[in-house]
């Protein structure tokens, strides 16, 4: 028998195949504990198989909840509690991943690396970077004043990375994952904004060409910076990936912050060139409705009809999927990678095909819990993907508690108006979506 492969990927991809076809070893068989049944004999057929190309070239997993995998072990940065999870992304097909935050990625991404998957990056944590506060407490974490230090960091990152395979994640954001003209009032016009974004992404596009000839490099159209790009003050190199993302519940518009809500579509126009990925989230955490210990309170018919409808408009050259910490998470997952894989999904026949996998003795009963769970959810606004996940059960409560603590109680402004509309306080303690 002979398994061969373009690169080292595409080797681990056809013994994968080997393991699942023959050997009935599924992507998720640790995170869902069903080890597979040990076999007598395997029988392969006497034949040629080749691989089709997937529908997205790079596609992986941001494993963000990472906090929720540390403890297992003494160590936290143990390889038996990171094996498992990037084995369950190469096994679904993904070849890149972001290997958790801060100090938890700067220790994972070396054994990601080992095992074949490309590193990429958070991005609020642009090429790797440490955060500028953590390296740099006492200083300013402000580019202009600054500039000398946070090059410091990032030619610090690319000399720790540059013997792996790497997605350099380009931009600016601020310290803690916020607009950096929070901590600097001087830029108060989206044109200042946009420059100085602009001129970042082309100094850290130049730093990498001084390291490497053709680095592959992307860049996030998230949150503000979305409008930004939008319109026209956010300048990108040719060939850096813009990656698009949803609003943390399934749909491709941006994502509501606090009480502002814009819902703008989140996909690139026609004629807008390429190359276009995807930011996507199975689990989010906005401290508001999101879920983030539970599955998706959104049905899976939307997550394979936004992921089509975003592939058709172009952006199908890199998919990074926000998997939390994969176990409550592993339906959707298993779907994603479908549709990463494929372009497309039935879902109906993935469900069925998912619990005759993980739960053959009980295949009919598991799919309709999982069909019924995306019926139970409360809708707390008018549009189709706003459902609730567990966050709305007590970070609401949490506001409540805060406003009237403080003394506001005859104030109307608060953080819960994205629920309930501008009504007096006492009316959003007492409202029922």
């Amino acid at each position: 028998m002979t398994v061969t492969g373009t690169d080292i990927r595409g080797t681990i991809y056809g013994l994968l195949y080997l393991s699942r076809t023959y050997l009935k070893v599924p992507p998720f068989h640790f995170w869902n504990d069903t080890p597979p049944a040990r076999l007598e004999r395997a029988m392969i057929p006497q034949q040629t198989y080749r691989s089709k190309p997937f529908k997205v070239r790079y596609r992986g997993f941001f494993i963000n909840d990472e906090v929720l995998l540390l403890g297992w072990h003494d160590d936290r940065y143990d390889r038996m509690t990171w094996e498992p999870a990037f084995e369950a992304l190469l096994r679904c097909g993904g070849n890149m991943v972001i290997p958790g935050t801060g100090e938890v990625s700067r220790h994972t991404r070396q054994l990601a690396s080992e095992m074949g998957l490309i590193i990429t990056h958070h991005h609020a944590e642009p090429m790797g970077a440490k955060m500028f506060l953590t390296a740099y407490p006492d200083e300013d974490p402000s580019y202009l004043k600054n500039q000398k230090l946070f090059e410091t960091l990032w030619r610090e990152a690319i000399e720790e990375q540059k013997d792996s395979d790497v997605i350099w994640t380009l931009g600016f954001r601020g310290q803690g994952d916020q607009p950096f003209w929070d901590d600097d009032p001087s830029l108060n016009t989206p044109k200042a904004r946009g420059e100085l974004i602009s001129s970042i992404i082309k100094r850290q596009y130049d730093i990498l060409h001084e390291y490497f000839d053709n680095p592959i490099c992307c860049t996030n159209l998230y949150g503000e910076i979305m409008q930004l790009y939008k319109d026209g003050y956010i300048t990108i190199p040719d060939g850096v990936i813009k990656i698009w993302a949803d609003n943390g519940y399934a749909r491709m518009v941006s994502r509501r912050q606090w009480n502002l809500n814009p819902r703008v579509p989140a996909l690139p126009k026609p004629g807008d060139t390429g190359p276009h990925g995807l930011y996507y989230h199975v689990t989010f955490h906005d401290l508001q409705a999101s879920n983030h210990l539970t599955m998706l309170p959104n049905p899976p018919s939307l997550v394979a009809s936004e992921l089509q409808k975003a592939f058709e408009s172009g952006a199908d050259e890199y998919l990074i999927c926000n998997c939390g910490n994969i176990r409550p998470h592993t339906y959707l997952l298993d779907l994603v990678s479908k549709l990463w894989t494929d372009g497309a999904a039935d879902v109906e026949e993935h469900l069925k095909q998912f619990t005759q996998t993980y739960f053959p003795d009980d295949c009919d009963a598991v799919a309709e819990c999982l069909r019924e769970y995306f019926d139970c959810p409360i809708q707390y606004g008018p549009n189709e993907d706003e459902h609730a996940g567990e966050q709305f059960y007590h970070y609401p409560m949490r506001s409540i508690i805060s406003h009237w603590i403080k003394g506001k109680g005859s104030e109307t402004e608060t953080e819960l108006l994205w629920a309930t509309g501008n009504v007096p306080f006492d009316e959003q303690v007492r409202h029922r979506p």
